[in-house]
């Protein structure tokens, strides 16, 4: 089914900070690793003894932008998430995310987690599952649902692994609501991970797939195709083959887009040529999304504040943004319902 365009046309009221800031936000694509900010990553490291100059992917103290390529950007993630080696720091992490989301309005987020890195260093995943819980539970006004990943360079194996251990975390009562597949793309073909599929179908969970960042149009055919994925996360290279375009437009599936996660990767050249517009144009059903906001410099609020200018859109089109977000959403019927009510009560109200 094609999705509702966007409103945009000049009856559509305009969006001022004050709006954007108070607005109520869904975000879909969030690695919670990815929310580390270089200072917390810092205090971290000399918790543990060490130098963070010597452990950390820094320059000048915070993260770099741009990074020179993705694998720049993978080793500082990696030297960062490696600093969270304790439930504390975990809890602690996961209750700074949180607190962020709250102070953005943020009503519903599923935050990607890589447990299976974290069980791979020899944490106890009952100690895992309950230092997240722990964590969420510092701002219950912030709805959580997790997607726990396998990175797809890991291979097939780990995915099995992912596997128990989304079994675990459901048991213990962890608001798990997908499996995911992550990682480089190109290093194993995606119909390997078949598996995670079956999966998540046996365990009602849903799929979601990144493609189509670093790598081809080819890898998003494979996630639909092949994976038959819920969501694309990015899918920004589905810009380049004008069938495969038509196909996401038209099967409705919801592509997850980070514009300044592809601009300081090197991806797109810059916010102002990002093809979120020509994704809008034809028809195909965006989110705007966050990636990993200090790594790459930017909030959520920031991300819209850019959809805003580079989309034209006034108040109903944000609105409509958000709306297309938690019907994407793995969300439970209530907290929909409420996201919605909210919605209405912030257009009706002058900002």
């Amino acid at each position: 089914m094609t999705p509702s365009p966007l409103p945009g046309t000049p009856a559509d009221s305009p969006v001022t900070d004050v709006s954007l800031t108070t607005l109520p936000k869904v975000e879909l694509h969030v690695h919670l690793e990815g929310t580390i900010s270089a200072a917390t990553a810092a205090s971290l490291a000399r918790s543990h003894g060490e130098d963070p100059a010597s452990v950390l992917v820094l320059e000048g103290g915070t993260y770099p932008d741009p990074f020179r390529d993705f694998p720049h950007f993978v080793e500082a993630f990696l030297a960062t998430s490696a600093q969270v080696r304790s439930p504390a720091d975990l809890r602690t992490v996961t209750a700074a995310f949180v607190a962020e989301q709250s102070r953005q309005h943020v009503r519903w987020c599923e935050p990607t987690f890589t447990a299976v890195t974290m069980a791979q260093r020899g944490w106890d995943p009952a100690t895992m599952w309950q230092a997240l819980l722990e964590g969420i539970a510092t701002a219950p006004e912030v709805g959580v649902g997790f997607i726990l990943d396998t990175p797809r360079d890991l291979g097939v194996d780990v995915a099995r692994d992912s596997i128990e251990l989304a079994r675990t975390a459901l048991a213990a009562g962890l608001p798990v609501v997908a499996l995911g597949l992550t990682g480089i793309e190109g290093s194993v073909h995606e119909r390997e991970f078949a598996l995670l599929r079956a999966a998540a179908d046996e365990l009602d969970l849903r799929f979601v797939v990144h493609a189509g960042e670093m790598g081809t149009p080819d890898n998003v055919a494979a996630a639909i195709d092949e994976l038959r994925a819920d969501r694309i996360g990015h899918g920004i290279a589905t810009v380049h083959d004008a069938g495969l375009l038509g196909r996401v437009a038209t099967s409705g599936i919801i592509l997850e887009v980070c514009p300044s996660s592809n601009v300081t990767l090197g991806i797109i050249d810059s916010l102002d040529v990002h093809p979120i517009v020509t994704l809008r144009d034809a028809g195909v059903a965006i989110t705007v999304n966050s990636d990993d906001p200090p790594f790459f410099s930017t909030t959520l609020t920031d991300e819209l504040r850019h959809a805003v200018r580079l989309l034209g859109l006034g108040r109903e089109g944000l609105v409509a943004l958000q709306r297309r977000a938690i019907d994407a959403s793995c969300a439970p019927d209530g907290i929909r319902a409420r996201v919605h009510a909210e919605l209405d009560d912030w257009l009706a109200t002058a900002h």
